[in-house]
C-alpha cells in the first residue's frame, strides 16, 4: 500500500469514542429526514436532531481529552455536519417554507468547501481544520433548522437571516484560504 494511503487514516480510529459519535451524527441523517417528510413527525425529527447536536458538541472535547484527534475525525466531522444541514435545509424548503435561494447558496457552499477540502488535500496531504466562522455558520445554521422545523418561519425566518452574517464571512474566508494554499507550497494552520 503506497505511504500516502497508508498514512492517510489508521483504522483503529475507528474504536475512537468520539468518531463513534460522529458515526452516529451521519445515521441520524436518514431517520432526521424521514421524520421531517411525515405530516405527524415533526417532534420524532427534533429529537433525532437534538441527539445529533448533542453528538456534535460532545466529539470534539472528548476527542481532545482523550488525546484522540485523529484524522477519520477531521474527516467525518465536517462531513456528518454538512449532511444533516444540507439535507434537513432540502426538506424544510420543500415543506415548511426554508427558502429555495438560502438551500441552494448551502449546498453550492458545502459542494465548494468539500471540493476545495480534497484539492488541498491531494496537493499536500493534510486536511485543513475548520475556520472559527465556519463553526458559527454550523452553530448559526443548526439553530435556524430547529427554529424552522419546530415554529416554522415564524422564529425559523430570523434565526436563518442572522446565520447569513457567518454564513456569508465563511464563504469569503474559505475562498481566500483555498486560493492561498493553492497558490503556495504550504498549508497554513487554519485552526
Amino acid at each position: 500500500m503506497p505511504a500516502r494511503l497508508r498514512d492517510a487514516w489508521d483504522i483503529r480510529e475507528v474504536t475512537y469514542p468520539a468518531n463513534w459519535l460522529t458515526l452516529a451524527r451521519l445515521l441520524l441523517v436518514l431517520p432526521t429526514i424521514y421524520y421531517l417528510r411525515r405530516s405527524n413527525g415533526r417532534w420524532p425529527a427534533l429529537i433525532c436532531m437534538a441527539v445529533a447536536l448533542g453528538t456534535d458538541a460532545l466529539d470534539g472535547p472528548l476527542a481532545r481529552y482523550r488525546g484522540e484527534v485523529s484524522r477519520l475525525g477531521k474527516i467525518l466531522d465536517p462531513i456528518a455536519d454538512k449532511l444533516m444541514i444540507d439535507a434537513t435545509a432540502v426538506v424544510l424548503a420543500q415543506r415548511r417554507g426554508f427558502p429555495w435561494w438560502i438551500t441552494g447558496l448551502l449546498l453550492f457552499r458545502d459542494a465548494g468547501i468539500l471540493l476545495a477540502a480534497l484539492l488541498i488535500y491531494r496537493r499536500h496531504a493534510q486536511i485543513s481544520t475548520a475556520q472559527l466562522s465556519g463553526k458559527a455558520t454550523t452553530v448559526a445554521l443548526t439553530v435556524a433548522v430547529l427554529l424552522y422545523t419546530a415554529d416554522g418561519e415564524r422564529s425559523g425566518k430570523p434565526a436563518l437571516y442572522i446565520a447569513l452574517l457567518p454564513f456569508s464571512l465563511s464563504f469569503w474566508q474559505y475562498g481566500r484560504m483555498f486560493v492561498r494554499v493553492m497558490r503556495r507550497q504550504d498549508v497554513p494552520d487554519a485552526s
